[in-house]
């Protein structure tokens, strides 16, 4: 059995709803937004229009067009073969009754993915990009935890990624918070990223 199919068995038996929320992706180029007025979660965009700005989700079980496309929102995924999509918060994910998790994951034959969505965030003021930071980090610290309680931290042998999506204006890790990759890396076993797109191998 491949280890995406070994995930897969391992999550459906650590988390009741699993299959409910469970989306496979097979395009090899395929985006992600988080919607606060569709239930307040994630989902993969199934279909963009570029001509009337205006993109396709599916939301409770319908083909569901939403306007006012913005293509700085969303996490990007490429070179991809075979992708599971959880959406972990929101009124139909996973964790929805867990407090301090993050937006989904997503995992191959290769990774499993945590990711924060902070794109919304408009603020400039260091304080308010420190707090934003720190509030995504520590919900992605929480949800891993989660998951490695109730994975007894077996992941099929995949690599552990955790992303915080921010605005283009925001400093980067290295620059503004030193020890935050070293951290994630020695007390969660995942790497840490503060980018919006994934690029499968």
């Amino acid at each position: 059995m491949s280890k995406f199919e070994d995930i897969k068995e391992l999550l459906a038996n650590a988390f009741d709803k699993f299959s409910d929320v469970l989306e496979i992706e097979m395009r090899s180029e395929f985006s992600v937004i988080d919607l606060k007025d569709y239930g307040r979660q994630s989902f993969i965009i199934i279909n963009i229009q570029f001509d009337d700005n205006t993109f396709t989700i599916n939301f409770n079980g319908n083909e569901t067009v939403i306007t006012d496309f913005d293509s700085t929102k969303l996490f990007n995924t490429s070179n991809a073969k075979m992708v599971g999509f959880i959406p972990i918060d929101g009124k139909k994910g996973l964790l929805r009754k867990v407090a301090q998790r993050c937006d989904f994951v997503l995992f191959d034959e290769n990774d499993f993915c945590f990711v924060e969505f902070k794109l919304d965030a408009i603020s400039e003021q260091e304080r308010a990009i420190r707090s934003n930071t720190k509030g995504a980090t520590d919900q992605l610290k929480a949800t891993i935890s989660w998951f490695n309680y109730k994975l007894s931290k077996n992941y099929a042998g995949l690599n552990k990624e955790a992303y915080v999506c921010t605005p283009e204006f925001y400093p980067k890790f290295s620059a503004t918070w030193g020890g935050l990759m070293t951290e994630f890396l020695e007390d969660y076993q995942t790497d840490l990223f503060q980018i919006k797109n994934k690029i499968c191998k």
